[in-house]
């Protein structure tokens, strides 16, 4: 009887609590996010593309206004990018995404890149071709397909399902490997047709893009796409290659085109008739060249 009471009634009423941490429910765990370190890197970023700014601005000012259409293009290309790394250093244009293969764990997502991209990414594009002296239609194909590949890329970086996520990137890869297409043949034909220095200086800044512009697909798919690079680390691989692909290959494309490779746009577009100033297109405009009369 006394057995029975110590070894069945006791357990029974008197509960021992069980002792350890109970487990996480899936919804429950903390998403992969940025650290300081990350903001700090967006932070240096945004410094950068300001300076960028400053210097594209400063260079236009060195330029006859009807000469300065690459110089102005660059400038918007540093200044929209310093505004995208002030808005993801300041803690907005992000949200949470399923990270990689761990369908439990939400991942921070920057779309506020992809709406830097697919605004910098054309005017990137509209500076080579400008250079090559592609036909205006094929820069307007070349840019639609550059939308595609970067609004493809924003959809594969929101969608939820991994299979269908890898879809949506596969249709952005092709977008990417038309317009290196377009780039290596029409382009370099062109750029040639202008003169051999234009022709040199398009074939060196042109494979420099295309090479950067090649390891943005293998971040992706080290980051958003299966997640095994932190999210401190993906803002430093990202902001490596817009740091080279913005304000230095802008830099050494504004200071070595040749007499040859300027683009001379219609003093009608430039400024009002009559204007010393040159109008305000470019505010503060010096005498124009003997190259402008």
């Amino acid at each position: 009887m006394n057995a029975f009471y110590y070894e069945t009634v006791l357990p029974a009423v008197f509960k021992e609590p069980k002792v350890g941490i109970p487990p996480i429910p899936p919804h429950m765990h903390h998403p992969e996010e940025s650290t300081q370190w990350g903001r700090t890197y967006l932070w240096i970023v945004f410094g950068i593309m300001t300076l960028g700014s400053l210097v594209f601005y400063a260079t236009t000012q060195k330029t006859s206004y009807r000469y300065r259409l690459v110089h102005v293009n660059t400038f918007f290309i540093t200044t929209i990018a310093a505004i995208s790394y002030f808005a993801m250093a300041t803690g907005v244009g992000k949200d949470y995404i399923v990270s990689g293969s761990h369908t439990d764990v939400s991942r921070e997502f920057f779309y506020a890149r992809y709406i830097d991209w697919a605004l910098t990414t054309p005017l990137l594009l509209f500076d080579l071709t400008l250079l090559a002296g592609i036909p205006v239609a094929e820069i307007i194909v070349l840019i639609l397909a550059d939308e595609i590949m970067i609004i493809t890329g924003l959809i594969a970086g929101f969608h939820p399902n991994l299979t269908y996520r890898w879809g949506f990137f596969t249709f952005s890869c092709i977008a990417f490997v038309f317009i290196i297409f377009s780039l290596v043949t029409s382009g370099r034909q062109n750029a040639f047709l202008r003169g051999p220095k234009v022709g040199g200086l398009y074939n060196q800044i042109s494979l420099v893009l295309i090479i950067v512009w090649s390891l943005y697909p293998v971040a992706f798919g080290l980051c958003e796409g299966s997640g095994k690079l932190s999210a401190d680390q993906e803002i430093l691989f990202f902001a490596i290659l817009d740091v080279i692909a913005k304000p230095i290959w802008g830099l050494w494309l504004v200071l070595s085109i040749p007499d040859e490779g300027h683009v001379l746009i219609p003093e009608s577009f430039a400024a009002p008739a009559g204007s010393p100033s040159g109008g305000g297109y470019g505010a503060i405009s010096q005498e124009p060249r003997a190259e402008d009369a």
